[in-house]
Order: C-alpha cells, then sequence, then structure tokens
C-alpha cells in the first residue's frame, strides 16, 4: 500500500535526539522508526480495548447463561428465519 497522508508533529530538542538515537540502534530513518512504532502501539491500544474485562460474579454468570441458554421464543425464532432467508437469496 502506497503512503498518501503525511503526519506532522513539534518536539523538544531533548526528545528528537532520543528518537534519532532510538532509530539508529534499530537501523530505520526517524520517520518509519516513528510510524511503525505508533502503529504498534495503535494496534496494541484498541486490542486492549477490546478485550473484556469482568469480576468473578460476572464471569459465573455469563459462564451460567452461556452452559444453560433459555429456549427460544417466538420472535427470536422468526428473526432466525428471516436471517436464513435474507442470506439464501
Amino acid at each position: 500500500m502506497q503512503a498518501t497522508e503525511r503526519i506532522s508533529i513539534r518536539t523538544t530538542p531533548e526528545a528528537k535526539a532520543l528518537i534519532e538515537q532510538a532509530s539508529q540502534l534499530v537501523g530505520l530513518s526517524v520517520s518509519h522508526f516513528i510510524l511503525s512504532t505508533m502503529y504498534e502501539k495503535s494496534l496494541q491500544m484498541l486490542k486492549d480495548e477490546t478485550v473484556w474485562k469482568v469480576n468473578q460474579d460476572s464471569w459465573n454468570r455469563l459462564m451460567q447463561e452461556l452452559e444453560s441458554p433459555s429456549p427460544a421464543n417466538q420472535e427470536l425464532k422468526d428473526l432466525l428465519a428471516l436471517g436464513e432467508e435474507l442470506a439464501n437469496r
């Protein structure tokens, strides 16, 4: 994929020197180092946001519901049938 967008930031001389030193250490240009580092950090942050964190009582209740679900009512059956009908068109 071709990079077409631009990101511009201002920084302190100290931060710039530190980033330059780290990018040289791994053999990347400053731009590539910043982009790859921030891209990976962004992916991790978004991944962390999709993890559900629940207490033990909530976990136990969820497991109980999954292991012994309530029977499907007519509305649910109708909805599932509609989904199948739409998928088979």
